[in-house]
């Protein structure tokens, strides 16, 4: 026994259940921890003639069960207002952050973050500093550790949706940035590198952000890629006592066999020495890539038809893995849709993935409305306005494509084979002038996968014509 309620004794399991979820009286409809009995049902204790033992002394709602005396709601303002009367005087910076934290709808989550986050812990540090913060305070917090980067990541998130700090262009200061630590440790080819992001990985990750849109994250790890192995590459010739311009084909392909599942990427640096006249014309290969390997045509209609029609998968599972299976789609694109790309003219429903509306299917425009019609989710992301089809767990953040990645593989919707399977059937239906800006595909990967597929039906139709052949000779 854990507790002697009115209604009789109460074990731990049905006490920290009662405490942790409160239910609305049938008596007086107030939220109450329901402790007693009245006529064969539970109700609050005044409603049956008892104190109230778990009532907050301030508001008389419920008093938290992870600290004593007070309310979730009302702990979160002292707390609130023990954290920020630390911001220097007459700044108006935490307003809005602190209003949204107050009134959030559910304010157990707030007070969890607030007792236990590290990201909370270092919001409190930055402010007790007395300066205005800026991204640059979080961007030094950021170089001390991969998990310190995280949870300045974290931070930043909750600090630009609150209004806290202005949106940045994210992608051109990670790789500042990254390109900053990098030269730090190769101080003798900073000038080099420094051209090279500055004239070449910049301008190119920028445009694919215009263009394509998406997520940043890929494009970052792109260009971390080849900051990285430019590094190493001049690194180890200047070991070798040779400058970039120095560096013959030999060289070149031993550093490429010390370890050439990574080196490959080099090649976009030496393309770049030597058209700005800093290197010899070195020849680094594509890194190879194995054929991708698709669905057969039974089993991509079956889990399009599961994701169309199936109630007993998650709405947004359903969704992600009907776009995938349709049109090819990135998960790195589908995670960063809009509300906005969903339109309705003349009755027909289309949904722009890139420049040109395509009109949907009546069962994926259903399933498409539904999913921007369902309820806000709860926790961090129900206090902020968002307009992603696919709303992550941060304050104004999408999903990333990794979770989305992992929610359709826990059920049997593979990523790779789908994508494969539909850009072929796409390819074999549409030319790539016209393939390219319906889905945001670069006109050479349009070509490439117009190429795969006729491949594909050539392949296809010489096996048909082997098999007739067969049955032609066995009949004679």
């Amino acid at each position: 026994m854990c507790a002697r309620w009115p209604l009789g004794p109460v074990c731990q399991s049905c006490y920290s259940d009662a405490r942790r979820q409160p239910a609305i009286c049938p008596r007086c409809e107030r939220r109450r921890v329901l402790i007693a009995r009245s006529r064969h049902r539970r109700v609050c204790g005044p409603c049956a003639g008892h104190p109230d033992p778990y009532a907050c002394p301030r508001c008389g709602e419920p008093r938290s069960y992870q600290v004593r005396g007070l309310c979730d709601r009302c702990t979160v303002k002292d707390r609130l207002a023990t954290l920020f009367n630390a911001a220097p005087d007459g700044t108006d910076q935490y307003v809005h952050m602190r209003v949204a934290l107050a009134d959030c709808p559910e304010p157990g989550t707030v007070l969890n973050w607030l007792r236990n986050s590290r990201s909370a812990r270092l919001l409190a540090d930055l402010i007790a500093t007395g300066r205005p913060l800026t991204h640059a305070d979080l961007d030094a917090t950021a170089t001390a550790s991969r998990s310190g980067a995280r949870v300045s990541d974290y931070l930043r998130g909750l600090l630009i949706a609150y209004q806290v700090l202005p949106e940045r262009d994210e992608l051109s200061a990670r790789i500042t940035l990254h390109l900053d630590r990098v030269t730090t440790r190769h101080p003798d080819h900073a000038v080099l590198l420094r051209s090279y992001v500055r004239w070449s990985l910049l301008p190119r990750a920028r445009r694919h952000q215009r263009l394509r849109g998406g997520g940043s994250k890929h494009r970052i790890r792109w260009a971390y890629t080849r900051i990285n192995v430019a590094a190493d590459f001049l690194a180890t010739m200047a070991a070798r006592g040779l400058a970039i311009g120095a560096v013959t084909q030999h060289q070149v392909d031993a550093w490429l066999a010390g370890n050439p599942g990574t080196r490959y990427e080099v090649r976009d640096f030496v393309v770049w020495a030597h058209r700005r006249h800093h290197a010899r014309a070195l020849e680094v290969p594509h890194r190879p890539k194995a054929d991708p390997v698709g669905l057969d045509e039974d089993s991509q209609w079956d889990l399009l038809h599961q994701c169309l029609t199936d109630a007993g998968l998650p709405l947004d599972v359903r969704a992600a893995g009907a776009i995938l299976l349709l049109f090819g789609q990135h998960l790195t694109r589908i995670a960063a849709l809009t509300t906005t790309a969903l339109s309705t003219a003349d009755d027909t429903s289309f949904l722009t993935l890139d420049r040109t509306p395509i009109p949907l299917p009546d069962s994926l425009a259903r399933l498409l409305t539904d999913l921007t019609k369902r309820p806000a989710p709860t926790g961090w992301a129900a206090n902020t306005p968002s307009g992603w089809l696919f709303p992550g767990h941060l304050p104004g953040a999408h999903v990333s494509s990794a979770v989305l990645s992992r929610r359709l593989a826990a059920h049997h919707i593979p990523n790779r084979p789908a994508r494969t399977t539909a850009l072929v059937a796409l390819a074999q239906e549409l030319p790539p002038a016209v393939l390219g800006p319906m889905l945001g595909l670069h006109p050479i990967t349009a070509t490439h996968w117009r190429r795969r597929a006729a491949t594909d039906w050539t392949a296809y139709l010489a096996a048909r014509a082997r098999g007739d052949q067969r049955n032609t000779a066995r009949s004679e």
